[in-house]
């Protein structure tokens, strides 16, 4: 067994980095790729950068060079729903594009039956597991993230509500999802809250990014240790 774990940032993943052990470096398409282990598992960590295609290729090569067994996604995310705070942690039950037409999914390459990328079921065990048995700071929900690289105002917001119902939004977990789907390698996010649509804007999130990133970066944590 050998996990991937991706985020986008140097501060979402630098607080897993930094627990991992006889790490070693190598660089792939400009990125950085960290391996070593954690909790006796082999891992392969990395930011991958902003946005859908940076996403996809960290993805690409993690299994194609490493042969990763499973992903996790880590790092940050907005608020969509209302009852999440900032430092709560979204874990994702599926994922879905809100700014790539359906039938791009359904027509054509991959030929999904829909537009939604499922986690892992083991892997949703354990992590229910693990907030079952652990008591946590934040809340911790289970549910949809949204993936676009649009800005999200006011009227954006009313529309993936309307369209998707999520928990919140990033900028790369579909995307990571996507590669996934077609690899046939299980995959599941964990997101933290950095802003909300009452707390917003560039300063909101770099204020948080890191206390948040360090809360999704626990769970990861817990999961790797169940999965020895």
């Amino acid at each position: 067994m050998r996990i991937g774990i991706i985020a986008p940032s140097e501060d979402e993943i630098r607080p897993f980095i930094n627990e991992i052990s006889n790490r070693k470096l190598e660089y792939h398409a400009m990125l950085k790729f960290y391996i070593g282990k954690y909790a006796d598992i082999e891992v392969v960590a990395l930011y991958c950068g902003v946005c859908k295609v940076n996403a996809a290729i960290a993805t690409q090569i993690l299994i194609d060079k490493f042969q990763i067994t499973n992903i996790i996604v880590t790092g940050v995310a907005g608020a969509i729903d209302k009852s999440l705070g900032i430092g709560d942690t979204v874990i994702s039950r599926e994922v879905v594009y809100h700014d790539v037409a359906e039938e791009i999914l359904t027509e054509y390459h991959p030929w999904m039956k829909t537009i939604y990328f499922e986690s892992d079921k083991n892997l949703l065990s354990l992590c229910r597991t693990i907030v079952n048995d652990n008591i946590f700071s934040q809340n911790i929900l289970f549910g949809k993230i949204v993936t676009g690289e649009a800005f999200i105002d006011d009227k954006g917001r009313s529309e993936i509500i309307s369209k998707y119902d999520p928990l919140c939004v990033d900028m790369e977990t579909a995307s990571i999802a996507h590669v996934c789907y077609v690899n046939q390698i299980p995959f599941i996010a964990i997101r933290s809250i950095t802003d909300t649509e009452d707390e917003s804007g560039v300063d909101v999130f770099e204020s948080n990014c890191l206390m948040a990133a360090n809360k999704s970066v626990a769970i990861v944590k817990k999961l790797l240790e169940l999965l020895k």
